[in-house]
């Protein structure tokens, strides 16, 4: 489901030229919600709709708004998590799966 919701998203983004859908589209993907914080996924969805602008002519003119970034305390460490959503269930629930 959350696939079908990211996809959605883009679609309704690219119909509307809203930037706002495009960034909660990627912010959605399971691999990107793993590896970026929300203010490092706003960043590079501001940068990629500025590099591929010829091509989205639908957000001509918009821009994503400014929102203040979640602040994470200095001392919380990042999980190592596998790129696929899949591997780190078969990682934490593997060992029972063979029991």
């Amino acid at each position: 489901m959350t696939n079908v919701l990211v996809q959605g998203l883009a679609v309704e983004a690219c119909f509307t030229g809203d930037p706002e859908l495009v960034m909660q589209a990627i912010a959605l993907d399971p691999p990107t919600a793993a590896a970026l914080t929300l203010d490092e996924t706003r960043r590079m969805t501001a940068e990629m709709l500025e590099a591929e602008r010829a091509h989205l002519p639908q957000f001509a003119g918009r821009r994503l708004r400014a929102v203040p970034p979640v602040r994470i305390p200095k001392n919380v460490q990042r999980a190592r998590v596998p790129v696929d959503p899949a591997l780190a269930i078969a990682n934490r629930f593997g060992k029972f799966a063979q029991s």
